[in-house]
């Protein structure tokens, strides 16, 4: 699953966030962070042992990048 955050106002319009997260084959929960304009990069990479640090990660993570003015796009089709 993903969630993509981008953000369209001021000089940073066009800079993207993308939240990768899913299980391993090993059961463990992971979530990779991607930061860009046109191509994203791995910028960090979590491993944790259940989904409520899940929530709580994505919860903190998504709360820093609103605050910046990201919206999410993830749904937009």
């Amino acid at each position: 699953m993903q969630i993509r955050l981008e953000n369209r106002t001021g000089k940073r319009s066009g800079r993207f966030v993308v939240y990768e997260y899913g299980t391993d084959l090993f059961g463990y929960v992971y979530v990779d962070k991607f930061l860009g304009r046109d191509r994203g990069k791995m910028v960090s990479r979590w491993l944790m042992q259940d989904v409520g640090s899940l929530v709580r990660l994505l919860d903190h993570e998504i709360y820093k990048r609103e605050t910046e003015n990201y919206e999410n796009v993830t749904l937009a089709v």
